[in-house]
């Protein structure tokens, strides 16, 4: 079998990993302690995970925040400026 140093698949855009990525982290989130979708209103009980789960959802939330600032910044002509993460795909489904 042939080595070769160098890795042969294209890889995809990072930001576009980071946002999945969170997005799971929130869906897990709410499987694991569905009290976060509760209106501020109503308080719950305040445990330790689910203390944890708000502290990791607001952390999140930061990162969104940071994403979109760093597209913001982007100049207009890259894909992910303009949202299209698909741009340069070449199989669409």
């Amino acid at each position: 079998m042939l080595r070769t140093p160098t890795v042969a698949l294209p890889i995809p855009e990072p930001v576009a990993l980071v946002e999945a990525t969170l997005l799971f982290v929130i869906q897990v989130l709410l499987a694991q302690h569905p009290d976060l979708l509760a209106p501020p209103e109503e308080p719950a009980p305040p445990t330790p995970g689910l203390r944890a789960a708000r502290r990791i959802f607001e952390a999140v939330r930061e990162l969104h925040a940071a994403l979109d600032t760093y597209r913001a910044f982007l100049p207009d002509t890259h894909p992910l400026a303009r949202g299209d993460e698909r741009a340069d795909d070449d199989i669409t489904f």
